[in-house]
């Protein structure tokens, strides 16, 4: 008999968010309530992180503001970009 696994967490959007979580939290709440407000709506699509921009990590990806990196490649600085292609990245997914 085959036993096929359903790994959920590998059919969702990988997101993160990188903001500098050594700061304070008023320089990068805004942008996170905003993100959110776009994310929220697909959650159930979605498997989310949130990460410093202040860490080797985001210096890799050359991150200077806070930003939104989707599958490690798209790079998102704005929730308006975010709400606009959002939905054709889970399109293209198969996800909606």
């Amino acid at each position: 008999m085959i036993k096929i696994s359903d790994n959920k967490a590998s059919e969702k959007l990988k997101v993160d968010i990188y903001v500098p979580l050594d700061a304070c939290a008023c320089e990068w709440d805004k942008f996170m309530n905003r993100v959110f407000v776009e994310l929220t709506p697909y959650i159930k699509h979605i498997d989310y992180d949130t990460k410093n921009l202040n860490s080797e990590e985001a210096r890799k990806l050359n991150l200077r503001n806070n930003c939104v990196v989707i599958d490690g490649e798209k790079k998102f600085s704005s929730s308006f970009i975010l709400k606009k292609e959002l939905p054709k990245l889970l399109k293209n997914k198969g996800l909606i």
